[in-house]
């Protein structure tokens, strides 16, 4: 698994890496004390602002705070920070404790789980994996008080054309995405669906694209979700050739060139910025 210390470089790891030395996770939470529940592994160590991670998540047997069939009971109250996660492997049952409210998550399911909103976790035997984004910064944003869900399915009869500006580059439009959650309870926060493919915007014939990009909205951090596609470092010269199930963690500000390959290619996507705000 590939792990760099500088905020300024592109990460690029798979969600099916199995690293030789899982860490603990530990933390201390302000409703239910000192916890240890399931074991990481960090992908993204940090951003260019706020203070965004990614990484993996597990549960199983033998695993810490799991019980012995490999199923958890987990109470977290996101004191850490806004949390998006993609279910990959094994199920699990979600309380929301204020409301009430439960919801069935399993491989696909997008939970977004905003800071501070109190959740009881009731994982299934024999075990459950997830990518996870951690995001916070001290600017305000828009406090959330529910638990959204999505899936990385989710196929809406209208998407909206991703349309943006690159510095050197002038307005470009390429792709297009359905949103998941617009707002961040700190900076700003951006999460949802994009894909390219035959017919949509600024993409070839054959559904292939080819673009400038220096992820000018702020740091972002990705899960290719289907299809294949090439990226460059500008800056480094390296490059990479992505398929699904690929994390990559690019800087804000880092200009790439990124090529979706034909016929399609989908990603789900966390974008963050402590210096910005979404309308």
């Amino acid at each position: 698994m590939t792990i760099v210390e500088s905020s300024h470089r592109v990460v690029v790891a798979s969600r099916n890496e199995n690293p030789a030395e899982w860490t603990p996770f530990e933390w201390e939470d302000p409703v239910y004390g000192p916890q240890v529940k399931g074991e990481v592994a960090v992908i993204r160590p940090d951003g260019t602002s706020g203070s965004v991670m990614a990484g993996l998540w597990r549960t199983g047997r033998g695993i810490a705070g799991c019980a012995e069939d490999g199923s958890c009971l987990v109470d977290y109250s996101a004191p850490l920070g806004d949390e998006t996660m993609v279910i990959l492997e094994g199920t699990a049952t979600i309380t929301e404790v204020a409301s009430g409210r439960t919801h069935q998550v399993g491989a696909g399911s997008i939970v977004a789980n905003p800071k501070n909103v109190d959740l009881h976790w009731e994982i299934a035997a024999p075990f459950l994996k997830k990518f996870w984004v951690m995001w916070d910064s001290e600017i305000p944003g828009t406090p959330e008080t529910d638990l959204i869900i999505g899936t990385i399915s989710d196929n809406p009869e209208h998407w909206t054309p991703y349309e943006w500006v690159e510095p050197d580059h002038g307005p470009q439009t390429c792709g297009e995405l359905t949103t998941v959650r617009a707002t961040g309870s700190t900076g700003t926060l951006v999460t949802g669906l994009w894909r390219t493919g035959v017919g949509i915007a600024g993409c070839a014939e054959d559904g292939s694209s080819t673009i400038p990009y220096t992820a000018p909205l702020g740091d972002e951090t990705m899960l290719i979700l289907e299809g294949t596609a090439h990226l460059r470092d500008e800056v480094t010269g390296e490059e990479y050739e992505l398929q699904a199930g690929d994390v990559v963690a690019l800087p804000g500000g880092h200009p790439v060139t990124w090529t979706s390959h034909a016929p399609y290619v989908k990603k789900f996507f966390v974008i963050t910025d402590a210096n910005q705000t979404t309308e």
